[in-house]
């Protein structure tokens, strides 16, 4: 395997900006190690639904960090989405209680509306669950969720084509709308 450079990288425009818009989980055994790739790039996925929870803007973030031991001549990502949830309430507790059980396959539509899968090989667990009512009038009443995956690759990039509907370019995925 040829380990080479093979492209350098130009100064681009300041275009980008930072957050994440909304975050998408799949069943694990639906969508785990299921999807062809070329490259680092998705073409198609399995047949399935994803569930969508939206986040307010400034409540999310997508961080991928390199662990490298030149020692043991190993590399991994970690893999960590942190997102907020406005309002607290039974069914929003029971949900998230339940995520946290399981493992899941999650999607990161950032607001630059690249569209990540994160956790596709060994999954993606919440690691982290905090529930809080605030102490301030203006404190956060909800919940911060933390989840965490360890995946051999970077996280996997799926085409977006149209903004508005950034699944159109998978017509297996069925898109479960938030409701809670």
């Amino acid at each position: 395997m040829s380990c080479l450079t093979t492209l350098g990288f130009q100064i681009n425009c300041k275009e980008a900006i930072g957050g994440i818009k909304a975050i998408y989980l799949g069943d694990y055994a639906t969508f785990a190690n299921s999807a062809t790739l070329t490259g680092n790039e998705v073409d198609s996925l399995a047949t399935g639904s994803v569930y969508e929870f939206q986040l307010p803007k400034h409540t999310g973030s997508f961080t991928e960090e390199a662990a490298i031991s030149i020692e043991n001549g190993t590399v991994y990502y970690t893999q960590t989405i942190v997102a907020m949830f406005h309002g607290m309430s039974q069914q929003r507790a029971l949900q998230l209680q339940n995520i946290a059980k399981g493992r899941n396959v999650l999607w990161v539509l950032d607001n630059n509306d690249n569209l990540w899968m994160c956790g596709y090989k060994d999954g993606v667990e919440i690691t982290a669950f905090t529930t809080a009512s605030g102490t301030a009038k203006g404190d956060l009443s909800g919940y911060t969720v933390t989840f965490t995956g360890e995946e051999k690759d970077k996280a996997y990039y799926l085409t977006v084509s149209d903004t508005t509907d950034v699944w159109d370019d998978y017509a297996t995925i069925t898109v479960v709308p938030g409701t809670l």
